[in-house]
């Protein structure tokens, strides 16, 4: 089987497959990790159509800040504790550089969102639950090992979860 972003892939003993993002693919992929869960019942048709969602990864990360940000208006969703815990959890200098900011004080909503970066795309093309999700991070060299994560479904709905 080939995935036409991450090559030939061989599953083994693993449930996972994949490869670092090549540059380019519609604006993402620089540092960006992409995989592919399955296993020997996956089958080209299935990973092939999974894929095609990946054609326009711009609009993905849209409707993924859309998610984040109508969070962000309740102080006890997914995404106002991510964005707490680098606020709050890790050193003012940590935060200072995180954020490109002086204080950890004048880190807004759109501060916060700004400095959201790409980290991860995971596909699970027989999944119903967790079809796709984008895993992002506060700067590409994720200083801390806290991810928030847009999740799809089968039917197109998007959930927010902090992982780590």
């Amino acid at each position: 089987m080939t995935s036409r972003f991450a090559g030939p892939l061989d599953f083994g003993d693993d449930a996972l497959a994949g490869a670092m993002l090549p540059a380019g693919i519609d604006g993402f992929g620089v540092g960006a990790w992409y995989w592919i869960q399955g296993d020997e019942t996956l089958n080209q048709s299935e990973l092939d159509k999974a894929e095609v969602a990946l054609s326009d990864v711009q609009t993905l990360v849209a409707a993924a800040f859309v998610a984040f940000a109508a969070e962000l208006t309740d102080p006890q969703s997914t995404s106002s504790l991510f964005r707490g815990f680098h606020l709050e959890e890790i050193p003012e200098e940590m935060v200072c550089d995180l954020f490109d900011v002086d204080t950890g004080e004048v880190v807004t909503d759109g501060v916060f969102l700004d400095h959201l970066v790409l980290v991860g795309i995971t596909i699970s093309p027989a999944a119903t639950e967790r079809v796709l999700a984008l895993d992002f991070a506060i700067g590409a060299d994720k200083p801390t090992d806290q991810l928030l994560v847009a999740v799809w479904d089968r039917n197109g709905a998007v959930t927010v979860h902090h992982e780590s």
